[in-house]
């Protein structure tokens, strides 16, 4: 425990004790000129792409100021000393003593006509010392520090990095007393100079009550011809600087020359889909130019990059959409050629998947009225609801050789828990199409439930089954 002297006009008035333990000087803001007592420093936001490309051997930053405020009041003679960390400190630094009295108002002892003694600085390259502070009159509460300058912050290149005060002491400046610890303040924090976000949707309802089935996106009677994979939003910092004065970079054309998005989806195989778009970007991209399940934007400027976008699937509304996992989209940045800055870090995310909603199975081979043996062998579509609510289904034919659509059928209500058998006659008329060959059948619907194909002889009078698929969704 050591103890203080207080005097006034050369009265002692009070000795205080001096823990070594429980106080600590705390880097705070200066705050003389607003005449408030500051708690806490505000970190500076520093780019670290410009640090990264620069030589930070070479570059200072700022001057700036800062306070260092005292737990005790000091009047007899002391002496501090603290480092910094990821740099050094360079050029001539200012220090003058500030009283902080009952009121709270902060003053520099210098504009209330007190004397003070010492305080003389020695600015060194890993610290800086200030020794023989005293006052006969006002206690000292703060120093405050002005015309602060840091270099050899090769730190700051990687982002997270922090430029502190730190490893700081208050002593007696004839003893090695220890009056008081300076606790770490953190003067910039390195962060890079702008982020992305992306936001993924919940899977697509590929609709099995479009017509034809599977043909929309939504739920119910209401489809859209569009899917939002995801949305990714862009985000400069604004006011990042590269030193701790004025000099910002503060646009997306100053941050980035220009950015590459890529977008890998097996929905961009699908047969229905038509193009993709990043919407409020204005870019579009059309199916002839994907590559299989790939598509890129290759000419995005850096003044559209500061904002968000959504990814958009289109399709033609006329195709059945199949299902489809999650996919990703990446984004790559290139350096401008306006700022010395480095590349910003590529990153990606995850795009939404679709998937088809209730009925769907297919019939190979079905016998049309008018094919090869069709006296003998009938062809019949029989659907069974073991759902719990009624609903349609839609038979969509195509020709069993080139896959050619000749139309749909759409069946009549099946109660739950019931069955409907239909003919490829019937089916034939509905659509005015003139029987011939073999149909492929692609059967869906909302419900629960599955289908078979029967083919009934009539010479003999036999049912045969010759269902290939019984499941909802094979």
């Amino acid at each position: 425990m050591k103890r203080q002297s207080l005097y006034i006009g050369g009265a002692l008035l009070a000795t205080t004790a001096l823990s070594t333990s429980a106080y600590a000087g705390t880097v705070v803001n200066n705050g003389v000129a607003s005449n408030s007592p500051a708690t806490s420093y505000t970190a500076r936001a520093l780019s670290a792409q410009v640090f990264a490309a620069t030589s930070p051997e070479a570059t200072t930053l700022g001057p700036l100021g800062f306070m260092i405020n005292f737990t005790n009041s000091f009047t007899t003679g002391f002496d501090i000393e603290f480092e910094s960390t990821n740099s050094d400190f360079t050029g001539t630094v200012s220090v003058q003593p500030v009283s902080q009295p009952s009121t709270g108002t902060l003053r520099f002892l210098t504009s209330v006509g007190t004397t003070f003694s010492g305080c003389t600085v020695q600015v060194l390259t890993e610290r800086i010392l200030v020794e023989d502070c005293a006052s006969t009159t006002t206690g000292i509460d703060a120093l405050d520090f002005s015309s602060v300058s840091f270099n050899e912050a090769n730190g700051l290149a990687t982002a997270g990095a922090t430029l502190q005060i730190a490893s700081g002491v208050v002593s007696g400046s004839n003893s090695n007393s220890t009056f008081e610890l300076i606790t770490t303040g953190t003067l910039a924090t390195s962060r890079t100079s702008y982020g992305t976000v992306v936001t993924t949707p919940a899977s697509a309802n590929i609709n099995n009550a479009a017509t034809p089935p599977f043909s929309g996106i939504g739920s119910g009677t209401t489809q859209a011809a569009s899917y939002q994979l995801g949305s990714v939003r862009v985000t400069n910092f604004a006011g990042i600087e590269n030193n701790l004065v004025a000099t910002s970079v503060i646009t997306t054309a100053n941050l980035t020359g220009g950015m590459e998005v890529t977008v890998t989806h097996g929905v961009l195989s699908d047969a229905a889909t038509t193009s993709l778009d990043l919407s409020t970007l204005g870019a579009s991209v059309s199916k002839a130019s994907f590559v299989g399940n790939v598509a890129s934007f290759n000419a995005i400027t850096a003044g559209n990059i500061g904002s968000s976008f959504d990814i958009t699937v289109n399709f033609d509304g006329t195709t059945a959409i199949s299902n489809w996992a999650a996919g990703t989209v990446d984004m790559v940045f290139t350096a401008t050629a306006s700022e010395n800055l480095t590349t910003r870090a590529a990153t990606s995310g995850t795009l939404g998947a679709l998937v088809r909603s209730g009925f769907s199975t297919q019939i190979n081979t079905a016998q049309s009225s008018a094919g090869t043996g069709a006296t003998l062998y009938q062809s019949l579509v029989r659907v069974t609801n073991n759902g719990t609510v009624a609903g349609t289904v839609s038979i969509t034919l195509r020709d069993d050789a080139d896959g050619s659509v000749y139309g749909t059928y759409t069946t009549e209500s099946i109660e739950a828990n019931s069955s409907l058998q239909v003919s490829m006659p019937t089916i034939e008329t509905a659509l005015g199409i003139t029987a011939a060959g073999q149909y492929q059948l692609g059967i869906a619907g909302a419900i629960d439930g599955y289908a078979q194909h029967v083919v009934f002889n009539s010479v003999d009078n036999l049912f045969v089954d010759l269902s290939g698929f019984r499941a909802a969704n094979p």
